[in-house]
């Protein structure tokens, strides 16, 4: 397998044509550069990303890291053209003792529509040797123009690609091009102009058209579009023979005195809740809707409040054992539907991580697991008291 991937997500851009500070542009509850480093560590395999940021922006950007992101991001002081900040967060991750040979992606945090698809897509090609770019057929007829705006002639559209983010190579290869391209001169603007430039084979892997940069006014309206599509996927799952369906619900009262764990991830700084384990009511609801689906009981069962063995137990590991009970009897989670009522805290801002987290736990594809928030409206329990979450899954044979 080699190295663990290595990753540089570049933030330290003006945003000169947008007419705004665009990376802190909010998308239904997390800034731009948010959607891209949440989506970089839903890839439980990346040890360290590097996100490069202007300077002086070293603690506004610290300020606003996911959980996730403790132990795995560096905040760096990036430059005034793109290969400064791409540099600095190579020289940030060497320092950080990774390897030469490890594969490292550089994305720009102005593209928040990345998948972790397109993610691995880059990382296989890259393993596969070489270097590797994300890219799009350009739909348009292109055409040469002169300064006065008069028409010189056509380009062969066959021939050309949208070249996306992220970019990737080995880390001492990207370090090698654009070194060389430093000190030629050359202007490049980006990654693999540098690496083709010092003979090193880039190969292309279809990009995404959601993956698109935010860069003028009017990208913000289409970027909402492609992202609420991301986060509630229109497309149906497949059916296979046998699969059984099972629905849960849980609600727990807030307890002050405990740190928040939701959806197998903690929330630091919002009020915790009460509960025999953790108190994780969206966990809990996925395990008596698993343990539904195969007609085992409930969560009691499996785990009764008398029992002093779960008392602070870890809902994550609640859900792991259940996972393991229902390998045993020949059953598998294949499909997982989340929705978690609360005021606070904000779902849409840590849904992805939940996502990944879930996915990790009950041997899912991430592409399986959907996690909604919503609210009641300040009625009743889940509006003040405390949270509620509801689960609906469905199992297959093992």
């Amino acid at each position: 397998m080699g190295h663990p991937p290595v990753a540089i997500l570049v933030a330290a851009g003006a945003g000169r044509r947008m007419g705004a500070d665009k990376l802190w542009i909010d998308f239904f509850g997390r800034p731009t550069w948010r959607w891209a480093l949440d989506t970089l560590l839903t890839l439980p395999q990346l040890e360290l990303v590097a996100l490069v940021v202007p300077e002086g922006a070293i603690d506004r950007f610290s300020a606003a890291l996911p959980e996730s992101a403790k132990g795995r991001c560096l905040v760096v002081v990036g430059g005034a053209q793109r290969i400064d900040s791409v540099v600095a967060g190579l020289a940030a991750l060497t320092a950080a003792g990774i390897a030469d040979d490890a594969p490292v992606l550089v994305h720009d945090a102005a593209r928040p529509g990345v998948t972790p698809e397109l993610l691995e897509a880059v990382l296989e090609a890259v393993r596969a040797g070489g270097a590797a770019i994300p890219a799009s057929p350009v739909p348009d007829t292109l055409k040469t123009v002169a300064s006065d705006g008069r028409v010189l002639g056509g380009i062969d559209r066959d021939a050309v690609v949208a070249a996306q983010t992220p970019q990737g190579a080995t880390l001492a290869a990207l370090r090698a091009a654009l070194e060389e391209a430093h000190a030629w001169g050359r202007r490049v603007t980006d990654e693999a102009a540098a690496l083709t430039a010092a003979g090193t084979n880039v190969r292309t892997v279809p990009g995404d058209l959601a993956n698109r940069k935010l860069t003028e006014p009017g990208d913000e309206a289409l970027l909402r579009g492609a992202l609420v599509n991301r986060a509630a996927p229109l497309a149906w799952p497949s059916a296979e023979a046998g699969q059984r369906v099972g629905i849960g619900f849980d609600a727990h009262r807030f307890d002050a005195s405990r740190t928040l764990r939701l959806g197998g991830v903690t929330h630091a700084g919002e009020v915790g809740l009460a509960g025999h384990s953790d108190g994780d009511a969206a966990l809990h609801a996925l395990i008596d809707a698993l343990l539904g689906a195969v007609a085992a009981g409930d969560i009691g069962t499996l785990f009764p409040s008398t029992d002093p063995r779960w008392r602070d137990a870890n809902s994550s590991d609640l859900l792991r054992l259940t996972v393991e009970q229902l390998a045993t009897a020949g059953w598998r989670p294949v499909g997982i539907d989340l929705t978690i009522v609360a005021a606070h805290p904000a779902i849409t801002v840590r849904r992805d991580e939940m996502r990944a987290r879930i996915a990790a736990l009950a041997g899912v594809e991430i592409g399986g697991v959907s996690v909604k928030g919503t609210t009641s409206d300040g009625l009743g329990f889940a509006g003040s008291e405390g949270l509620a979450a509801y689960a609906a899954v469905t199992v297959a044979p093992a």
